[in-house]
């Protein structure tokens, strides 16, 4: 082989790994973009399914406490009815006892 040859072959193989290395620089990059592309994917869902519970909790939130107002509202309306029904048996007596003690009077 002669020296010229030699020479031509190892700049072709020279070449050839520079080539070979531009290529594996281009497929590491679209590596990394595309590793990038799937952590924004998988961050974009994750955060979709995390406001997706969310309002799965805040409507059970807002149902509880729905129920709870109602609950609340039905004891209000039982107590109220209580004082009312003391208050429509007692009225007169208790007129009666303020009067006299408005007026120094024993009842």
């Amino acid at each position: 082989m002669e020296y010229l040859d030699m020479v031509n072959q190892i700049i072709t193989a020279e070449h050839s790994a520079k080539a070979l290395a531009e290529e594996g620089r281009q497929k590491q990059e679209q590596m990394e973009s595309g590793v990038e592309r799937e952590v924004a994917q998988l961050r974009e869902d994750y955060m979709q399914r995390a406001r997706h519970r969310l309002e799965l909790v805040e409507e059970t939130e807002q149902a509880g406490a729905e129920e709870e107002i109602v609950k609340l509202d039905e004891v209000q309306q039982r107590a109220m009815k209580a004082v009312e029904a003391v208050y429509e048996k007692n009225r007169d007596a208790w007129v009666d006892k303020l009067f006299a003690m408005i007026v120094g009077v024993e009842p």
